[in-house]
């Protein structure tokens, strides 16, 4: 894969972080996001798999040195962290301008993901 490829592909990681960051609640969190594997608080709470992608994703994390492959990878956990936050008139995507649609369109282009609506 070309490096602008993947220049690409990390391009794309910034939209859900901020999503991702926005849905959480870090208030009563005792790690502050941070997903501790063995803390018995952190195994049953709800934002799990978000306290789990940002720890692998967000701006301190150097994923420039991940590979093309890891990066679509977690792109794809993203698309469906989007995808299943949209609301229901969201369901005519190709329709739809919202910066959540937009991103999905862009990204499934860009990892050649066949949705349908």
């Amino acid at each position: 894969m070309p490096e602008m490829d993947k220049a690409q592909l990390i391009e794309l990681l910034e939209f859900p972080r901020k999503r991702i960051l926005q849905s959480m609640e870090l208030n009563a969190c005792p790690h502050a996001g941070f997903f501790n594997t063995s803390d018995e608080q952190c195994l049953n709470c709800h934002q799990g798999m978000e306290c789990t992608w940002m720890n692998h994703n967000d701006e301190l994390v150097a994923v420039e040195q991940k590979s093309a492959k890891e990066i679509k990878q977690q792109l794809l956990i993203a698309v469906d962290f989007i995808d299943s936050n949209l609301t229901p008139h969201h369901l005519s995507r190709r329709n739809c301008e919202c910066d959540n649609c937009s991103w999905l369109r862009k990204t499934q282009q860009l990892l050649a993901i066949d949705y349908t609506d």
